[in-house]
């Protein structure tokens, strides 16, 4: 028989799961909304920089800002995971390492400089080259700060004043690039929006991190020593998903062309646009887990499929969108990026996989297995991937000439991510899929063949605008008459986002935190 003190405790358990399933649904809606502004100024910045620039200037300038991303993957230290696991649970913990921590990044960053500078000097880039990497570097240091500013608040879920800090300083960037292409400025002049805008989001973010959870500048070394030996895995991890996407566009810059990183970097800015995404994962889900996992994994496991459904929902209609789309969207940049056509429809796969893989790193890391998706991550990223590069790369460029490099590249990351996402479903074995998610995978799937069926037989001699809003009407059609997407579930998940206090829980709730 249940007792009257086991019901209430039940009871408040469920208005727990409740409140915390609420807050994050309201959390997600905040920064999906100032998401999108972002990369909707985003999208369209990029656009006009290539109007002003060629290929050639265009592949300079990303060249240049991966190889830079690539030297301070050090500065990582792991402390983004480490927050959203730790913090979310022990928001006082922050202080103990946060001081500290900044001085070790900055002691880094001059160790780091001096190596860009050293290898720098072996490169027969211009001067002009060198200053922007160097520009750049000052950059990544704001970054990876800003990274673990953000990841306190978002342990903390106060990012109202951090969706508005997004917006305003990607107006400052947007505004700053736009400036430096009309006024046609030297190439180094193209990092300083970054730097400036990414100054000022660290300033806020300071602020609200002292406003909303006391955040104190304390230097502690032995404590802070504690939190980068617990955070190593997350480091290696992160190190290793950061050369994703950079370490390709070194490796194509120097057995390639700057020329083909313009037309790779080119589709790369149009194709990345679904992963708006990304930070809200990382933002609202991981804490949202990191407190269903104090309770139990069979709770950690719900909120891992519901939420690979509601991302496959997002961005398989995204990459059906661009694959469709894709002279369309590559004509926006100009007419000198035509051969990005084929690399976009390459590029758009990936973020459906890389969603998958980073909900099933989620999962691994809340139940205490992250030093498998340490290996795992290593495996594909640092091994792998340049393996693949180094192969194809050069052979398809000698192969097919212009655009065949950046081809092998696209392919490359497009094959790691195949690789890596089966391993990770294969080691979370039933914990990551149930019925429901493979029949919504078996209906959105059979939507996605019919519309390509009709865009190939029947649509095609429509006009590109036309005929992509006849191909997205199709689609939503689609997988609302298969019940692939549920209107009424996700009417509940905006219903509980905009409701305020700790109400009764309600059955509409499961669409987010299934209850064991």
């Amino acid at each position: 028989m249940t007792t009257h003190s086991e019901s209430n405790q039940h009871d408040a358990q469920e208005r727990e799961r409740s409140h915390e399933a609420m807050g994050a649904v309201r959390n997600g809606l905040q920064l999906g909304g100032s998401l999108l502004v972002t990369y909707a100024i985003a999208f369209g910045i990029r656009p006009l920089l290539t109007h002003y620039m060629s290929p050639e200037a265009f592949g300079r300038f990303n060249w240049a800002d991966s190889f830079s991303a690539i030297f301070f993957i050090a500065t990582n230290l792991g402390l983004e995971m480490y927050i959203r696991k730790e913090v979310s649970r022990r928001p006082e913990h922050a202080s103990d390492f946060f001081g500290a921590s900044m001085l070790v990044r900055l002691v880094l960053t001059g160790v780091l400089m001096g190596a860009l500078a050293l290898v720098m000097g072996y490169r027969d880039d211009p001067p002009e080259m060198r200053a922007l990497v160097y520009v750049f570097g000052v950059a990544q240091l704001l970054v990876m700060c800003n990274a673990s500013m953000a990841a306190l608040l978002h342990a903390k879920g106060k990012v109202a004043g951090l969706s508005i800090s997004n917006v305003v300083t990607k107006v400052v960037w947007g505004g700053g690039l736009l400036a430096v292409g009309v006024l046609g400025l030297p190439l180094p002049w193209l990092a300083v929006p970054v730097v400036a805008s990414e100054a000022i989001k660290l300033a806020i973010g300071w602020h609200l991190a002292r406003q909303h959870m006391g955040l104190v500048f304390r230097v502690d070394f032995p404590a802070t020593w504690r939190v980068f030996k617990a955070g190593l895995p997350y480091f290696l991890t992160a190190a290793a998903l950061a050369t994703n996407g950079r370490l390709d566009i070194m490796i194509l810059g120097m057995l390639g062309n700057h020329e083909e990183v313009g037309w790779y970097s080119a589709a790369w800015s149009i194709s990345n646009v679904t992963f708006a995404l990304n930070p809200v994962m990382g933002w609202v889900l991981l804490p949202l887990m990191s407190r269903a996992a104090a309770r139990s994994e069979d709770e950690v496991s719900a909120i891992a499929r519901r939420a690979l459904e509601g991302t496959l929902a997002v961005t398989v209609p995204m990459m059906m969108l661009i694959v469709m789309g894709a002279p369309l969207w590559i004509g926006l940049l100009g007419k000198d990026y035509s051969l990005a056509v084929n690399l976009l429809r390459l590029q758009s796969p990936l973020f459906v996989l890389a969603f998958v893989t980073m909900t099933c790193g989620a999962w691994l890391t809340m139940t205490n297995r992250e030093w498998w998706v340490t290996g795992t991550s290593i495996f594909g990223s640092l091994l792998l991937n340049p393996l693949l590069n180094l192969m194809l790369v050069p052979r398809l460029h000698a192969a097919y000439g212009d655009g065949g490099g950046a081809a092998g590249t696209a392919i490359s990351l497009l094959l790691m991510e195949v690789v890596i996402t089966i391993i990770m479903l294969g080691r979370m074995g039933r914990s990551a899929v149930d019925r429901r998610l493979l029949v919504m995978v078996a209906k959105t799937a059979v939507v996605c063949v019919v519309v390509v069926a009709l865009d190939r037989t029947v649509l095609y001699s429509l006009a590109d605008w036309p005929r992509l809003g006849v191909e997205a009407a199709l689609y939503v059609f689609g997988v609302l008459a298969l019940g692939a997407i549920r209107p009424g579930e996700v009417l509940a998940v905006v219903k509980l986002a905009r409701r305020r206090g700790n109400p009764e829980p309600e059955p509409a709730v499961i669409a987010v935190v299934p209850t064991p």
